[in-house]
């Protein structure tokens, strides 16, 4: 079967992508506003560079038309900071995704603990087990489309003790997301 997406409203193109593309990672991005702390969470998002160290993260347009909190803060800012999510954030991470009225932290309303890494940066989830601390590099419009691309530099990368080794290697139990689903324990297969 060959389908257009052409033929198809953006809902079910929408669908189809995040059924397909899959697993993607999901986390949560950290901003300041002027009405303090933003958390949310975001799946369309990847590495995309290692010199410099960027990742993507796309970001649709809010309910009214204007930008999202998340991209807003971070183009006032400059500065971003992405908590990756294990397991036990599954429910958090859904609570989290619902519209708050801009400047209402959703930290606060969903009890998601918070704590500072560095002091310039927006705090991370607090028992996230990784998080990169970023700053903007670049912001693009998606021609023809209400998106908004930015490529986020990793300043820093933060990880608990238990899951890097003294070769840099890291081994992260991220829960991903599988169109409206999560996945937890993915198999691992060494070829």
């Amino acid at each position: 079967m060959l389908i257009s997406p052409e033929t198809l409203d953006t809902n079910t193109v929408y669908k189809m992508m995040s059924n397909t593309i899959f697993p993607r990672p999901i986390a949560w991005i950290s901003t300041i506003g002027v009405g303090g702390l933003n958390l949310a969470p975001y799946s369309y998002f990847i590495p995309v560079s290692s010199n410099p160290p960027c990742v993507m993260v796309s970001f649709g347009a809010h309910e009214n038309g204007g930008l999202k909190d998340s991209i807003r803060n971070i183009i006032e800012t400059g500065k971003a900071t992405i908590s990756l999510a294990h397991d036990v954030h599954a429910e958090s991470i859904e609570n989290s995704a619902e519209a708050f009225e801009y400047g209402v932290s959703e930290a606060e309303q969903c009890g998601i603990e918070m704590r500072e890494v560095m002091a310039e940066y927006p705090s991370m989830v607090a028992d996230a087990r990784a998080a990169l601390l970023c700053s903007l590099h670049q912001i693009t419009e998606l021609k023809d489309s209400p998106m908004t691309i930015a490529f986020l530099r990793i300043d820093h990368f933060y990880y608990d003790d238990d899951v890097i080794d003294e070769r840099h290697n890291v081994k992260l139990e991220n829960i991903g997301r599988v169109g409206r689903d999560y996945l937890v324990d993915a198999k691992r297969i060494k070829v």
